[in-house]
């Protein structure tokens, strides 16, 4: 429980932080309008109308001797990004003078990365209505992007690069087949066939492999076919771009490179790209070759009366804030870019607070070094990679980063990538990330990689709906990883897996150390999986947990002694323990004691004073290693959850009270809206 004095030490410099927001009279303000002129000067009546003018401004009247605090103020409406705003160190606040960027009072300021689609047609073309059922002729549209300034066309699956279509804010789904989940192939018929694995399958090096719908021999006359699949894991896939079909033999050549995993008889996958496949509302296709972009609208929609973007602006970030102190970005909100939309790099002592951040091809905010960086009441939604990610401290010395996730919203992620993209992906030293909800994802919702993380107060829900062998939250293959804390959060719904399960705490390969403490696991687990999963870890304390009606409480995969001494003598594992950090050091020695007997008593967990109200089972596969103390099994009939975490009720049981009522985003002003 050591980080926890780190975070009270954080949680003092926030709330003081927080407390400078409120503007004085000594603050000077700049002023921000859509329908302003960058050649303004900047008062309330005189706007700039760039981000860049602002900055500018501020750049001229900050004088580093004596800085004053500064107020931007951004009135609503919508500004079109064309390149990234850059803060630089020498756009700096510091600790007594702030510089904040804000939206005025009940304004909403949107900075966006779209172009307006307006100029459509029922289209008529014969030769494209010939490639189209006969069903959808006279409802599909086509436009000319060149005419709407749009010469861009990016790549239909290169990360970055992917022009995006949204009417009315909702993601358009490139046209596809099928049109919702996965088709199986036949056999597997490269040349090269791979080793055997524990799943006994016959698999191939090389992208060869029957299709078995005869639809997909329409696909051999589309100039650009990609396909979207788990290629042989169930935890892995990819998006290929299609070499050849060979339409008699019902054959797909895959174009290398090949997935390094090869592939399998009956994989699962999908095409898109594909004009011959908009047979859906919503549905759209963009062809490079002339700049159109074909649309089947949505019911109900007409495209003279709706809002149709797509995205244009290719930059990695709109926002970068390079080597940057005591910058806050406060009630913005950042749209549709094919990239990300924050990056905080380096720096001290930077705050995004209130903003929302939607529909990204990537992610939403990244955070790379620094120190005491926050995100605090954000709204993030809709990416097609992750929501967070977040880097710092130095695990090597165990000099913590400070960086703080609260009271946030992260949602519908990982819509394109479709695994190991979770909302928040943490790497380093000290952090802690509370009071946040993450819904509505195929794979992860949190992945931790480092030491003296403290997960507390979470909600997280529904995630883990596609992929394979995850957990709500996933940490994996490093037992230098440690002082990782996972208390009083609810994870619900978490029940997917196609082989092996899901799980909502999911300890994978040799994971150690991690105190999981006073959670409630609700409908969590499925197949081989409990609400907890643990896969060839020691010394992990599971307690006071609250399991309800899961698939079973705790779940083991123990790894015999031999096979874990084996895994501490590999390059990879020591290349972890004793390189990137050194385990053997007196700071690790003295701060993680268990590690003095790491090879030992492999698979001996903790599991005490948890009670299992109503689940299936209650440990699956539990072992010889582990200690069992003091869990208590009971009929969930007639009780609610709410009746359960009533602390007269736990202390009856013999737990300690778990603040249910607590969990979850309350200091976030968006909250209500989604």
């Amino acid at each position: 429980m050591k980080p926890i004095f780190l975070i009270f030490c954080g949680i003092m410099m926030f709330k003081s932080i927080a407390g400078m927001i409120q503007p004085d009279r000594d603050t000077i303000r700049i002023y921000v309008s859509p329908e302003g002129n960058d050649s303004n000067m900047g008062t309330i009546n005189v706007p700039v109308k760039s981000f860049e003018a602002a900055r500018d401004l501020v750049r001229n009247i900050q004088n580093k001797e004596n800085p004053v605090p500064v107020l931007i103020c951004f009135s609503g409406g919508k500004y079109e990004l064309e390149e990234p705003v850059i803060l630089q160190s020498k756009d700096s606040g510091s600790e007594n003078a702030l510089v904040i960027y804000t939206a005025k009072e009940n304004e909403t300021p949107e900075f966006t990365g779209s172009k307006p689609l307006k100029n459509w047609k029922i289209l008529t073309d014969q030769k494209k209505l010939s490639l189209l059922d006969k069903s959808v002729h006279g409802k599909v549209y086509v436009t000319d992007l060149k005419s709407e300034g749009i010469t861009d066309f990016g790549d239909p699956t290169n990360a970055g690069k992917r022009p995006e279509l949204y009417c009315n804010k909702k993601l358009q789904t490139l046209a596809r087949w099928p049109n919702n989940g996965f088709t199986n192939a036949g056999l597997a018929k490269g040349v090269t066939e791979l080793p055997p694995t524990y799943m006994k399958v016959h698999g191939t090096v090389e992208g060869d492999f029957e299709f078995q719908d005869n639809r997909q021999k329409r696909w051999g006359v589309e100039e650009d076919v990609r396909l979207g699949g788990y290629w042989y894991w169930d935890w892995s896939e990819e998006y290929q771009k299609v070499g050849k079909m060979d339409t008699v033999y019902k054959i797909i050549n895959i174009a290398k490179p090949y997935h390094h995993y090869g592939y399998k008889d009956n994989l699962r996958y999908f095409g898109l790209n594909l004009i011959c496949e908009i047979d859906e509302p919503g549905e759209w296709y963009l062809e490079r070759s002339t700049g159109l972009l074909y649309w089947f609208p949505p019911n109900g929609i007409s495209p003279d009366k709706a809002e149709i973007t797509l995205t244009n602006f290719a930059f990695p970030f709109m926002v970068e804030m390079q080597d940057c102190n005591n910058i806050v970005l406060q009630g913005l909100t950042f749209t549709e870019g094919r990239g990300s939309s924050i990056s905080v790099k380096g720096g001290k002592y930077c705050l995004i607070r209130d903003c929302r951040i939607e529909r990204f091809g990537l992610d939403g905010i990244h955070v790379d070094g620094g120190e005491n960086h926050w995100i605090s009441g954000c709204f993030l939604s809709d990416f097609g990679y992750g929501g967070i990610k977040i880097k710092g401290g130095d695990r090597k010395t165990l000099k913590p980063a400070n960086h703080f996730i609260v009271h946030s919203i992260v949602r519908n992620f990982s819509l394109f990538k479709r695994t190991y993209e979770p909302a928040v992906h943490a790497d380093g030293c000290g952090m802690r990330f509370s009071n946040n909800k993450f819904s509505n994802s195929s794979s992860s919702a949190m992945r931790l990689e480092g030491n003296d993380f403290l997960v507390e107060l979470n909600e997280v829900d529904n995630v883990v709906n596609e992929s394979d062998d995850q957990g709500g939250i996933d940490i994996f293959y490093n037992p230098s990883y440690q002082g990782i804390v996972i208390r009083y959060n609810h994870w619900k719904d978490i029940t997917g897996g196609t082989r092996h399960g899901a799980a909502g705490v999911r300890l994978d390969d040799m994971i150690s150390g991690v105190e999981i403490y006073g959670n409630i696991f609700e409908n969590c687990g499925a197949r081989d999986f409990g609400g907890v999963q643990i896969h060839g870890g020691k010394d992990n304390i599971v307690e006071n947990n609250l399991f309800y009606k899961c698939n079973a409480a705790v779940s083991f995969s123990a790894w015999n002694p031999e096979r874990w001494l084996e895994a501490l003598e590999r390059p990879e594992i020591k290349k972890k323990l004793y390189e990137d950090v050194d385990i053997l050091s007196q700071t690790y020695q003295e701060k993680y004691p268990a590690l003095k007997d790491l090879s030992s008593n492999p698979n001996r967990n903790f599991i005490r004073n948890n009670l299992i109200a109503g689940c299936n089972q209650e440990f699956l596969r539990n072992g010889k290693y582990n200690i069992f103390k003091n869990n208590k099994k009971i009929s969930a009939k007639n009780k609610g959850l709410k009746s359960l975490c009533d602390s007269k009720f736990l202390a009856k049981h013999r737990l300690n009270p778990i603040p249910f009522e607590e969990v979850g985003p309350f200091k976030n002003k968006w909250v209500r809206q989604y």
